[in-house]
């Protein structure tokens, strides 16, 4: 009976702990992009990646994690910020890739926030703004 009423008890507190925990930390979706599929630059793809390489690792202070020129892949390693409500951290992964009439930027940003009730807006950037920085880069 003892090792019964143990299990019980047991499997009760993981079960706690793990409700708390997801309350705590969660993955925050991003609102959806004005560029769900991307968008077209009219610039040569060298000059498309050098940009955007200028525009992330540069002017945004990200760290590199996987940079493939190839490819046409980048991906940044989480950034941290602590913020009145938590703390918030993102991550910018781009796809670049070579179209007959321009070069396609796709940004996407992943961001989590931990003992908060989610991410304001006036916490971070959208992607949208990124696309924005971008084009304004390559006039």
């Amino acid at each position: 009976m003892n090792k019964r009423l143990f299990s019980c008890i047991l499997i009760g507190f993981f079960a706690a702990v793990t409700i708390l925990y997801s309350g705590c930390a969660h993955k925050q979706r991003v609102r959806e992009s004005g560029y769900a599929g991307g968008k077209l630059y009219q610039q040569s793809y060298d000059t498309v990646w050098d940009t955007v390489n200028s525009l992330i690792f540069t002017d945004l202070g990200n760290v590199e994690k996987k940079a493939n020129k190839k490819k046409g892949y980048i991906e940044t390693e989480w950034a941290t910020r602590l913020t009145g409500r938590g703390t918030s951290k993102w991550r910018i992964i781009v796809q670049i890739k070579e179209k007959k009439d321009g070069t396609l930027v796709l940004f996407n940003k992943d961001e989590e926030e931990t003992a908060g009730k989610g991410l304001s807006s006036e916490d971070t950037f959208d992607v949208d703004s990124l696309y924005q920085q971008l084009e304004d880069k390559l006039k």
